[in-house]
């Protein structure tokens, strides 16, 4: 059965679906929670995940809805979404995902996937921290039933991007947290980026790849096929691992823990006297954090004529921190800041596709050199050609080649005095 069409809201209808949010009935949470999910077109099944019911009640929700729209978010209402059978309903969890069980059967941990953190400039930068690692943290538990199912390539993207903003919050926000507190968060980040960029990085090297092979002509030789299945069984290894990761205890401990350190105002934080004229605000330190990510970006200036692969691949990585950093405090900027996102952006893609043709024409050679030293031990009548894949490395090298060259113009553009204004504008209001 499909997924409803996105469900629109009226004004009316958002202000009851907040109130039902911060109710005290988690059977009434959990029902807001379903439509405003709905509201931003996430699938069924990230629903389920999310609220901890099943498809059946999930999809009944729905209708209901688009039944009776707002009055569903009566309190009196709020009755049958939690009959069926706890300990089936509990046993389907802990066989999908321990993590999962905690989202189901801990009141706190409903996802509540706010449209922004919520920080204000008068929090202290702990508590600022606290917010922006929270909504983050939700998105990273709603992409993850996607990511062990392995459909949508997006799934695992967007899972790893809510981890590799967390990590690069955990870098802003440290010094205003005992490192103790932080220590094992930071690992455990580490380890979950990991097992997801390793999956990351097959789906979108066999994305590319066989829209390379879309593209050739119809007489072209199929001399992909070793790669392809090399990629594949690659995929697959990553999958397992990744799989191995979100199922073990570790991973499960990780998730109680850090949900319990993020909704509690004050844990980990280094303390601060209120009345002491050290600055503790976000609106006082902010500034100085957005330009020491500027800063860093513009250093490179100087050696960018004869910058190597691996500068601009550093590059790239000042580049990411700057934007995240902005991400974490745009919603107290002026509005300015939205285009200075959009070129950091701009900056940050143009290296990352260099960064990608520098890694598959890597990734390539390899193969190549593996190919050789296996098809050696075959009769010469069982070897197979590759030679579609020697032209595919040669396409990475031109594809590296056109964007080095296309470098100079893309930063001249991120460096133009109206990108500083803007800059400048948007901290000005702090």
């Amino acid at each position: 059965m499909p997924s409803p069409a996105v469900l629109s809201l009226t004004p009316e209808e958002q202000a009851a679906l907040q109130a039902a949010l911060t109710s005290d009935s988690p059977a009434l949470q959990r029902r807001a929670r379903i439509i405003a999910l709905s509201a931003e077109g996430a699938s069924v099944a990230s629903i389920v995940a999310a609220v901890g019911l099943s498809e059946r009640q999930v999809r009944r929700w729905q209708k209901c809805f688009q039944e009776r729209r707002a009055a569903i978010f009566a309190p009196a209402k709020a009755t049958q979404e939690t009959a069926p059978e706890p300990r089936r309903a509990r046993k389907r969890h802990k066989d999908s995902s321990s993590s999962q069980l905690l989202i189901a059967e801990q009141p706190r941990l409903l996802l509540r996937l706010d449209k922004k953190p919520g920080i204000s400039a008068d929090d202290p930068m702990s508590e600022t921290g606290r917010k922006v690692l929270y909504f983050h943290f939700e998105r990273m538990l709603l992409h993850e039933p996607g990511s062990r199912l392995g459909e949508d390539i997006e799934a695992v993207h967007d899972m790893r991007v809510a981890t590799r903003r967390m990590r690069s919050a955990l870098r802003v926000f440290a010094p205003f947290f005992h490192p103790r507190a932080i220590r094992p968060f930071q690992r455990a980040l580490r380890d979950t980026a990991r097992a997801l960029g390793a999956v990351r990085d097959m789906d979108v090297f066999i994305d590319r790849l066989l829209r390379y092979r879309a593209g050739l002509s119809a007489g072209a030789d199929d001399s992909l096929s070793p790669l392809l299945d090399y990629c594949a069984a690659e995929r697959e290894a990553a999958r397992a691992h990744l799989i191995d990761h979100l199922n073990s205890p570790a991973f499960a401990g990780f998730v109680e823990a850090f949900a319990a350190f993020l909704t509690t105002p004050g844990a980990g934080a280094r303390p601060v006297d209120p009345d002491a004229p050290i600055a503790h605000q976000t609106g006082h330190l902010a500034p100085r954090l957005i330009y020491t990510r500027y800063e860093a970006v513009r250093a490179y200036e100087p050696v960018l004529d004869c910058a190597t692969i691996e500068t601009l691949h550093a590059l790239r990585i000042e580049f990411k921190r700057l934007r995240y950093t902005l991400e974490f405090f745009q919603e107290i900027l002026g509005p300015e800041v939205a285009l200075v996102i959009d070129e950091v952006k701009a900056m940050q893609d143009h290296l990352g596709d260099l960064n990608d043709a520098q890694v598959a024409g890597l990734f390539l050679q390899d193969f190549i050199a593996r190919h050789e030293k296996a098809q050696a031990a075959l009769p010469i009548s069982e070897r197979r050609s590759i030679e579609q894949v020697v032209s595919y490395l040669a396409y990475q090298f031109a594809e590296k080649h056109r964007l080095m060259s296309l470098f100079p113009a893309a930063w001249e553009r991120f460096n133009r005095v109206e990108v500083r204004q803007a800059l400048a504008l948007a901290v000005a209001v702090l």
